[in-house]
């Protein structure tokens, strides 16, 4: 019974954050009327100050047409940047796997190599937080760069050289800072998880902050397998 009514919660928490944003739109909030509340600002700064999620930043920073959303107090930003907390912290430690052996690593030290760049394209699984959804964009293009050995059937990565990814800008552009990956199945398969941020006007009480959300996209990616990838949180 409880969870159903957490469910209810959710939708109705939803619906009211998608309405509120098709009455913002997608333009940049004017703020040359509004004087700020230097007393607010201190209160957004701190809160913000104790998250790993959010960064602010100048209002004015912001590209034209990021989106914007509302908070009716300082107590429902606070709220929402406690819940993106929780969300992204619970798989932020990467494992290593050690599922290769000596002999493998040894096979594919020896054995002659190539490098190539793969282009992958992530369809992401869409977070439920206010603060996370309005600035997810839909997927994201990664050119996975590396060397292997083998082909068909044998081939494995011998090293991944660089990670690089990019959005298209809808709603905003994502902004990659880091990666992390892991290898598996005899390093046939990658687990990567992308580090980076998203960028978002937040108005609280009629005040306008610019932010930098941090996210995080977990995939995997097999040689030979399919560019056409979907999001998973195997951390």
């Amino acid at each position: 019974m409880i969870g159903v009514f957490e469910k209810m919660k959710k939708l109705i928490y939803s619906i009211a954050f998608f309405l509120t944003l098709s009455t913002v739109g997608n333009t940049a909030f004017a703020s040359e009327d509004i004087k700020p509340s230097e007393e607010m600002l201190t209160e957004i700064g701190d809160i913000a100050n104790n998250s790993e999620s959010v960064e602010l930043i100048d209002v004015d920073e912001l590209p034209n047409g990021t989106p914007f959303i509302y908070f009716d107090t300082v107590e429902d930003f606070e709220n929402a940047i406690k819940e993106l907390d929780e969300e992204n912290n619970k798989n932020i430690q990467v494992e290593i796997n050690k599922e290769n052996s000596l002999l493998n690593q040894s096979i594919s030290t020896m054995a002659a190599t190539k490098s190539t760049t793969d282009r992958l394209k992530v369809l992401l699984d869409k977070s439920i937080n206010p603060l996370k959804n309005a600035t997810q964009p839909v997927n994201v293009t990664v050119d996975l760069k590396y060397s292997y050995t083998g082909s068909g059937s044998t081939k494995q990565f011998s090293t991944i050289t660089d990670i690089k990814s990019f959005s298209l800008g809808v709603p905003t552009d994502w902004k990659q800072t880091d990666y992390n990956k892991s290898y598996y199945n005899s390093k046939k398969s990658v687990k990567i998880e992308l580090l980076g941020y998203n960028m978002l006007g937040v108005v609280i009480k009629d005040q306008p902050i610019g932010a930098k959300v941090a996210d995080e996209i977990k995939f995997s990616y097999t040689l030979g397998g399919t560019k056409d990838l979907f999001e998973d949180g195997f951390f």
